[in-house]
């Protein structure tokens, strides 16, 4: 009875098994059409992003644009790599890219900068020249979560859009005529 009480009473003080606690499985990401045009997800982005800068300038060929002696931008040459990539973008060779979210990109310090901000950007908005025209390309950027909590916004229709620089940043990004400004 001693022994019965003693295997019972060190029964009631062990602890219930620890079961360790599953993950729950990770959302599953927005479609990419789910967005109109010139709007993208934040997943998307960082696929592009994620391979690094040295990989992304690996797609394009360009030379510096001097200006009375001074950067302007950088003139591409012309896009490279994967075809798809560039689908359906309004950049083509000739193209002088003056700025990236209002930041200058002329020094590879700058440059890289702009692409970790990209990370956390609300938006990318890249400022280029087409001969004496000022144009820009502007991609709304929408968080992943935002999927479940909020419809996405409606397409305006209000400026032409075409599609991103990858398949994988698809659906589109806004492509106008910007004002016109002297170098």
């Amino acid at each position: 009875m001693v022994l019965g009480m003693a295997t019972f009473s060190c029964a009631e003080n062990t602890p219930a098994p620890v079961t360790p606690k599953t993950a729950e499985a990770p959302p599953p990401l927005p479609e990419p059409s789910a967005l109109p045009k010139g709007h993208v997800w934040r997943y998307q982005v960082m696929e592009v992003l994620s391979p690094g800068l040295g990989a992304f300038l690996q797609r394009l060929d360009v030379k510096e644009k001097m200006v009375d002696g001074r950067f302007y931008g950088f003139q591409i040459v012309a896009l490279t790599g994967d075809p798809d990539f560039w689908q359906g973008t309004d950049l083509r060779a000739g193209d002088v890219i003056t700025s990236v979210n209002a930041s200058p990109i002329g020094h590879y310090d700058e440059a890289f900068r702009v692409w970790q901000s990209l990370a956390t950007a609300p938006q990318i908005v890249v400022a280029y020249e087409r001969g004496t025209e000022q144009r820009e390309i502007r991609i709304i950027i929408h968080e992943d979560d935002d999927s479940a909590s909020k419809a996405p916004p409606a397409d305006t229709g209000k400026s032409s859009a075409q599609p991103t620089p990858s398949a994988s940043v698809a659906p589109a990004v806004s492509s106008a005529p910007s004002p016109s400004k002297q170098p």
